[in-house]
């Protein structure tokens, strides 16, 4: 799949799946502009990307910087939302509100923001790629408050497929992903949350940042595809 003389803007593009998404997509040809919050992490993430690419510092969380943003780069054909922000984990009794509503403006609010800024620079025909999560699909204990964001999120999405058209707007449900979200563990700690997990998957695996880009990829290039959900968990759907 060729995406030469394509713009594709990844807001979250300076780790983990974004990263992934934005060195595959550099290679098959797209002009690549990642966005993040830490110049000093859009340094280190450009130097691995080979192809044209660059990095702009933004908040997604603030509507300043994202008009300021736009205004820098222009016209784009493409728009991956993969940022994320402090998730609303544990147990339903003991996560207060207040977290739950950091979260939301953290991502669902994010993403909103981000999208509506993006509008008027967004290719009418182009495409506009969200990351959820599988808590959304997957009834977990202890993901309430992830359920609750990525499932209104996901709903967003599905509505605007419609309210935007010829603007394809499409979901990755990613399950769990060996990515830096986890480097605060642990190492023992985290070894075996995923060798566990690993276990109990269809896939016998884990996933990797790889695998969601090769989804984030593929949804961006199919024109016929849209108001999509794409589960890439592993099957973890199933094995709960």
């Amino acid at each position: 799949m060729s995406f030469a003389q394509q713009r594709i803007l990844i807001i979250g593009g300076s780790n983990g799946m974004g990263l992934a998404a934005a060195r595959s997509l550099a290679r098959d040809g797209a002009e690549v502009l990642i966005a993040g919050r830490s110049q000093a992490k859009l340094d280190l993430a450009l130097a691995t990307i080979e192809g044209r690419a660059a990095g702009y510092v933004a908040d997604f969380t603030d509507p300043a910087s994202l008009t300021a943003l736009f205004e820098r780069i222009g016209r784009i054909d493409h728009l991956v939302l993969a940022g994320s922000s402090n998730a609303a984990w544990g147990p339903f009794a003991s996560v207060p509100a207040s977290a739950l509503r950091a979260a939301i403006e953290g991502k669902l609010v994010g993403y909103w923001q981000s999208l509506q800024a993006a509008l008027p620079h967004l290719r009418r025909d182009g495409s506009v790629v969200m990351l959820s999560g599988a808590a959304s699909r997957t009834a977990m204990p202890g993901t309430a408050g992830l359920a609750a964001v990525n499932g209104a999120l996901t709903q967003m999405a599905q509505t605007l497929a419609k309210e935007l058209a010829p603007l394809r707007v499409n979901v990755v449900s990613p399950g769990l992903v060996d990515t830096p979200a986890y480097d605060g563990m642990p190492a023992e700690a985290k070894a075996g949350m995923f060798a566990g997990a690993a276990k109990s998957l269809p896939a016998g695996r884990t996933g990797t940042p790889e695998d969601i880009a090769a989804a984030i990829v593929y949804l961006l290039g199919n024109g016929f595809t849209t108001g999509a959900i794409l589960d890439v968990d592993g099957g973890a759907r199933m094995s709960v």
